[in-house]
């Protein structure tokens, strides 16, 4: 949810800019510290840094996402790379859907889904994900329990909860933002802690 101000206009907190651009908490930290060296300028109020969201989209627009290098060293046998894909929008894509796990699926995330995407029915439809994606799941983990909806498994089903609903609200992101991820390249990824040690 952007914060609004009638001179700035909308703003955005630094959460909100590391998921969209791809650089880190503590690189934006490091920017605000020495300006000279930002990527793109901030609104200090008191304690609190903004971002002005039109500020983010011309950099986004110029710039895409931060992407990321494997740097090889010289007699060092790496182990085998995740994926082959060459494609650069294909993988910033994957690495924004990485980043809703436990924590944020039905926190920050899910707040975004419900009240800012435009999904229509989007508690009937993340449902409806949840089940096709368990149940793609329990094709190749034949011990997983039957599914259950989301409404009534968070304390019955842990187990099949959290990871149900990670790969739910991440295939509801894809559909919204129109970006063509597999199912499988969706359940890859961590989900992180099942139960969350801590929700945002």
């Amino acid at each position: 949810m952007t914060h609004y101000d009638p001179v700035y206009g909308d703003l955005l907190t630094s959460r909100q800019v590391s998921d969209q651009t791809g650089f880190t908490l503590n690189q934006l930290r490091n920017h605000r510290a020495k300006p000279t060296t930002a990527a793109f300028p901030h609104v200090r109020q008191n304690a609190t840094s903004w971002y002005r969201k039109d500020d983010i989209e011309k950099w986004l627009t110029e710039n895409g996402v931060v992407t990321t290098e494997y740097v090889a060293i010289a007699g060092f046998s790496s182990s085998p790379l995740h994926s082959i894909s060459t494609d650069t929008k294909h993988r910033g894509h994957l690495t924004d859907l990485a980043k809703i796990t436990t924590t944020n699926a039905w926190g920050s995330h899910g707040t975004w889904l419900l009240e800012q995407s435009g999904l229509r029915e989007p508690y009937k439809r993340v449902d409806e994900w949840a089940e096709e994606l368990w149940n793609k799941h329990r094709a190749t983990t034949p011990e997983a329990e039957e599914f259950m909806p989301l409404s009534f498994s968070r304390l019955d089903l842990v187990t099949q909860y959290w990871p149900a609903t990670v790969w739910a609200v991440r295939r509801a992101t894809a559909h919204v933002r129109g970006w063509e991820v597999t199912d499988e390249e969706i359940m890859a990824m961590p989900v992180g802690d099942v139960p969350p040690n801590k929700q945002n």
